[in-house]
């Protein structure tokens, strides 16, 4: 005589196998995840001499990151190993009560310290450590105001309606290579870029979920690899820079009002300057298209003596890595702890008299 097993039972069977497959798909992906964390960054020779743990914390640290986009502010309150986000929505510790200068450093992802190990080892950091040697009479405070994503609209906009409010003593604008990047249809507005796709991507990056997150990384690293060459979208690039001219113009312009300077700072990227470029740069030179990326680069250098007419200074960093040879981009942009060390150094050297003169007046 046969025994029939129920329908309920049969479904209850199918589910318990299901959910033991994807148990076991999540455990071999979190081992896949613990020796390849989820950054193609990681693997640059920039990170050689990084310690393991610490590179894949900087990379899980850096995709847990949370921001708001319209308008573009980090979430204030976020705390990792490698980042913390304090409670008015800035990297690093908290602002201080009794600051006698107070700087903002105001910049893109490049600012904010992607792939940074630490909050001290980004630009910022770097900055406060050789200002508080420099000063050890004053108080100063470096406010990291780096966002990722962020460009000149939305950094103007977070100056306007967030940091002015701290009272600053100095901006310090570094940027450029945003602007060059975005699409000059979408300027004006900083929530056409997060698509669907985007929030589901930041969603998986964020869940503690890992399957996703891996096979997520597999098919970016896969469509790396089979585009020989990203090319650059150079449309619409004197009114790009029409438009990075008049919203720092505006900007500098409200110095006598809420009285405080501003210094405007062409960031380098790969290729600029004459950097002897490594092998690994060379590629990256390569794949991302540089070449068309600094030719037209060279309009937004262009335009610093008409924004020098209106800011405190305007500086070009293009070429500040012209005498390092080793590797110091790890993609067409982005620098590591070395890298931010030497912006720091260069940024300290074009401020420091500004600075002595505003804290001697």
């Amino acid at each position: 005589m046969s025994v029939q097993i129920s329908y309920k039972k049969q479904a209850l069977f199918f589910v318990l196998l299901i959910l033991i497959f994807l148990a076991a798909i999540e455990i071999i992906f979190r081992v896949y995840d613990y020796y390849y964390p989820n950054c193609r960054f990681l693997d640059s020779e920039v990170y050689d001499n990084v310690d393991f743990e610490i590179k894949r914390q900087i990379c899980h640290d850096h995709g847990k990151v949370i921001w708001n986009n319209d308008p573009l502010y980090l979430i204030p309150n976020q705390h990792f190993n490698t980042i913390n986000i304090n409670s008015d929505g800035f990297r690093g510790e908290e602002l201080q009560n009794n600051a006698d200068y107070r700087i903002f450093v105001i910049g893109g992802s490049t600012t904010f310290g992607a792939g940074a190990s630490s909050d001290s080892h980004t630009i910022s950091g770097f900055l406060q450590k050789k200002l508080s040697s420099q000063f050890p009479q004053h108080n100063i405070e470096v406010i990291n105001a780096g966002i990722s994503n962020a460009y000149s609209f939305s950094e103007a906009n977070l100056i306007k309606n967030k940091i002015l409010s701290h009272d600053p003593d100095l901006l310090i604008i570094y940027d450029g290579w945003n602007d060059l990047d975005r699409v000059y249809e979408n300027y004006y507005d900083t929530a056409t870029d997060v698509k669907l796709l985007d929030q589901i991507i930041r969603f998986i990056k964020r869940s503690e979920y890992v399957t996703p997150q891996v096979l997520l990384k597999l098919y970016f690293n896969f469509h790396h690899d089979n585009v020989a060459v990203a090319s650059f979208d150079s449309s619409n690039m004197e009114q790009k820079v029409s438009l990075w001219t008049e919203t720092w113009t505006d900007i500098c312009n409200l110095q006598n009002e809420y009285g405080f300077k501003t210094i405007i700072m062409l960031q380098p990227i790969l290729g600029t300057g004459n950097k002897p470029l490594s092998s690994e740069e060379q590629q990256h030179f390569v794949h991302f298209d540089n070449e068309s990326q600094i030719y037209y680069y060279q309009k937004y250098a262009d335009v610093l003596p008409q924004l020098q007419s209106a800011c405190t200074a305007t500086h070009d960093l293009r070429n500040i890595f012209d005498n390092y040879s080793e590797t110091i981009y790890y993609d067409s942009g982005h620098v590591g702890d070395f890298g931010n060390e030497i912006i720091a150094d260069t940024m300290y050297e074009k401020i420091i008299d500004v600075i002595q003169s505003d804290l001697t007046s």
